[in-house]
């Protein structure tokens, strides 16, 4: 089941990393791997409502609407990997907000560019 509501303003604190959140990178990067419509993912500590809130996997995606299923996969993931009474907090970034988490953490997964053979581009 997905909850869907509004968040105030996020203060990204920094990356989410350790040997469990790179296991949960590694599979998550598959799975958005298969979803063409994602940019850029990103796992990082956050600031709102005045306390830290843990987990929150943020994505940039080129589709204009937040993809339900995309949601329900990284919480698959999510629960396939750790205690399924947690939540994994998914937010849809814009361009502005992708610019400002990126400048406090790294993605962890990027689409890769395409030229005209399908044979992907070194970056």
């Amino acid at each position: 089941m997905i909850d869907e509501f509004t968040t105030p303003d996020i203060t990204v604190l920094g990356e989410q990393d350790g040997p469990d959140e790179r296991r949960l990178k590694e599979a998550l990067g598959v799975v958005l791997g298969l979803d063409r419509t994602v940019i850029r993912a990103y796992l990082a500590r956050v600031l709102h409502d005045g306390k830290t809130s843990g987990v929150m996997l943020a994505l940039l995606t080129d589709d204009e609407e937040d993809s339900e299923k995309l949601v329900a996969q990284a919480g698959r993931t999510f629960a396939a990997l750790f205690n399924t009474r947690a939540n994994l907090d998914v937010i849809f970034l814009s361009g502005e907000k992708d610019a400002e988490i990126s400048k406090m953490c790294p993605p962890f997964y990027a689409r890769r560019a395409w030229i005209a053979d399908s044979r992907p581009t070194a970056r």
